[in-house]
């Protein structure tokens, strides 16, 4: 999708930061401290289990799909991917970050909802916030300004509120556009009002693709489905997916 990408209207990331460095100070000393301090769950580890879990080939059709191009292309909404237990949402979820992530001019965040998540940070919308302000404010020239001012207020041992947390969001997404956010297993999230809510201060900005086994009522209207039990690709998948277990076994 992105590999020829010269058409699509994205903003040079780059520049942004560049811009905001020039109206700000980010503190380089801050950088580990901070990210012990917030405390945030690690995505990472259900992202790297879902690309250990596809078959090759299998998710590439989603790029290439039309609601996804149009979702990339046009204004900032959802797009909302849904399918039943089983049907490779999350395998779907990785095939997007991975294309997302080959543009250096976009901003992309991602969050796995997981009830297996034996802290049950994952499940709610306080993790993601956490998480969302580790991956948009915190990089190797340093800690976003609006972030650093949240940990010297709360002198480095407190914990911030959901409050200041959703706040600090919003201030820091203003020096960033466009952000991509891929959310999968929504279902699993314990809060989804509650986290759309606060996304929503971002919705100028913010381009989200959720995987759920249903639709949620969140403040966002989702401009683009796609419904897995109704595409030939997905089908596919499953066929490719079950042809090469069967190879392996044998």
């Amino acid at each position: 999708m992105f590999a020829n990408s010269s058409h699509l209207k994205f903003i040079n990331l780059q520049f942004l930061v560049a811009n905001s460095i020039h109206y700000h100070t980010w503190n380089t000393n801050d950088v580990l401290p901070i990210q012990n301090w917030l405390k945030a769950p690690d995505p990472s580890t259900n992202f790297v289990a879902a690309c250990d879990k596809r078959t090759p080939g299998t998710g590439d059709w989603i790029c290439s799909h039309p609601q996804y191009t149009q979702w990339c292309r046009g204004k900032p909404g959802i797009l909302w991917i849904q399918g039943k237990v089983g049907s490779g949402k999350t395998v779907l979820s990785a095939a997007i970050i991975e294309d997302l992530q080959i543009n250096p001019a976009v901003m992309c965040c991602y969050y796995y909802f997981d009830n297996w998540d034996n802290l049950k940070m994952k499940t709610n919308a306080r993790g993601l916030l956490q998480l969302l302000l580790l991956q948009m404010a915190t990089r190797t020239e340093g800690v976003h300004p609006a972030l650093h001012e949240l940990y010297t207020k709360c002198k480095g041992v407190m914990e911030p509120t959901t409050k200041d947390l959703s706040a600090t969001l919003a201030a820091v997404a203003k020096d960033l556009s466009p952000i991509f956010l891929v959310l999968d297993a929504m279902d699993e999230c314990s809060e989804t009002i509650y986290a759309f809510k606060h996304l929503a201060h971002l919705k100028k900005n913010l381009y989200i693709a959720v995987t759920s086994r249903y639709l949620a009522e969140t403040s966002y209207d989702a401009s683009w489905h796609i419904h897995l039990d109704d595409t030939k690709s997905f089908h596919q998948d499953v066929a490719r997916y079950c042809k090469t277990s069967s190879a392996t076994e044998n």
